[in-house]
């Protein structure tokens, strides 16, 4: 049996689609595997862990109520976040890497255990979505991140608006 060339093309490139979609997925890059430091902190309430991550005079867009600057300004934040929401879970549901930015399509799960952007706790549990831009700088630190979430559709599910 003889082989063209051009069949022999064609079966290197086909070995080559297989190798391709039958090897393992490739292992997650350092920028996202500290991203995930990140989302662990709102769950654990380790603020600690923003050390790894953050730079020191990151910026956050926009900044939240009562927020300082900085890491410090952040990490403050953190004990009173978690008084504030327990049992919280955060589910990574995108994480999209280009250049030296990761973008992030997540859900936050809690209970509001504590008075809320001046509403009390009703002890209700809710669930929002959130979309956030972390930007690395050279020292592979986040130095920026954009950040959007659904609190108004968490404040309906906590209760905020029940008359």
């Amino acid at each position: 049996m003889t082989i063209t060339r051009r069949a022999s093309m064609l079966l290197a490139a086909a070995a080559t689609a297989v190798a391709l979609v039958a090897s393992p997925a490739s292992a997650e890059s350092a920028h996202k595997e500290k991203i995930r430091l990140f989302y662990e902190t709102f769950v654990t309430g380790n603020a600690d862990l923003l050390d790894q991550v953050l730079a020191e005079d990151w910026s956050n867009v926009p900044t939240n109520p009562g927020q300082g600057p900085g890491r410090a300004g952040f990490k403050a934040m953190i004990p009173g976040m978690s008084a504030t929401f327990t049992n919280g879970e955060f589910v990574i549901e995108d994480m999209v890497e280009e250049g030296n930015k990761v973008v992030v399509r997540s859900t936050y799960s809690a209970t509001q255990a504590g008075p809320f952007a001046g509403f009390p706790s009703k002890g209700k549990n809710f669930t929002i979505m959130t979309i956030d831009i972390h930007e690395f700088n050279n020292d592979d630190m986040v130095i920026k991140t954009w950040h959007l979430e659904d609190w108004l559709g968490g404040l309906f599910q906590m209760g905020a608006f029940d008359r």
